[in-house]
């Protein structure tokens, strides 16, 4: 009996552990926010991705709407320039990829909460890959820390693509930020597991600056 449980541990170590691939990534993104009306602001902004595999530049425009105090709605329109240069082929390939979402805010006795799903289609313009569309449910909680400007917020979010990947995954995120001189600065880093794929999962850093 004790060599079966040995053997079943064993079996989930292998599992879990034997096929992972780690993936390394630093985030650096730069944007400016831009109020339209009392209810319209928008968003550009460019960011550089860099790691363990292909590195890629990002220009992303977003539109957000506040409907009330507890809604806010919006779309985010992005083209990729993704800088290959492992494997039989190399370049420089292009993807683009909307995204329409909706997010509500929760007032809690300490602290607050905030619920976003999201919708996204994204399109290979050239080079390898799908069109894939995923959807995404992710939830913040944004800790209050007396005399503390840099408070924390804590996150975990789920993503579901559909046909023909079918990709599950899941992310746990922690991130602080503040204004300085005006600009909001702001740190972040967050795990990522891949739940189809046994073992994939990703270490990724952030830092941004919004004019």
């Amino acid at each position: 009996m004790k060599n079966s449980f040995l053997f079943c541990a064993l079996l989930v170590a292998q599992i879990a552990f034997a096929q992972s691939a780690t993936e390394a990534m630093a985030w650096m993104k730069i944007g400016h926010r831009t109020d339209l009306s009392e209810a319209w602001s928008l968003t550009s902004s460019g960011q550089y991705r860099t790691g363990t595999s292909n590195d890629l530049w990002l220009t992303e425009l977003e539109f957000t709407k506040s409907v009330n105090k507890k809604w806010d709605i919006g779309t985010e329109l992005r083209h990729y320039l993704i800088f290959d240069v492992d494997g039989a082929t190399k370049g420089t390939f292009q993807r683009a990829r909307v995204q329409f979402r909706a997010e509500r805010h929760l007032d809690l006795p300490r602290g607050k909460a905030h619920i976003r799903y999201a919708l996204q289609q994204r399109a290979v313009l050239t080079g390898g890959g799908n069109h894939k569309m995923t959807g995404r449910i992710r939830g913040e909680y944004d800790l209050p820390i007396k005399n503390f400007a840099w408070d924390p917020t804590f996150g975990v979010e789920y993503f579901a693509s559909s046909a023909p990947d079918f990709d599950r995954s899941i992310r746990f995120a922690i991130g602080t930020g503040d204004k300085i001189a005006g600009r909001k600065l702001s740190f972040g880093y967050f795990y990522q597991r891949d739940l189809t794929n046994t073992g994939m999962h990703s270490h990724v850093v952030q830092t941004a600056v919004r004019f």
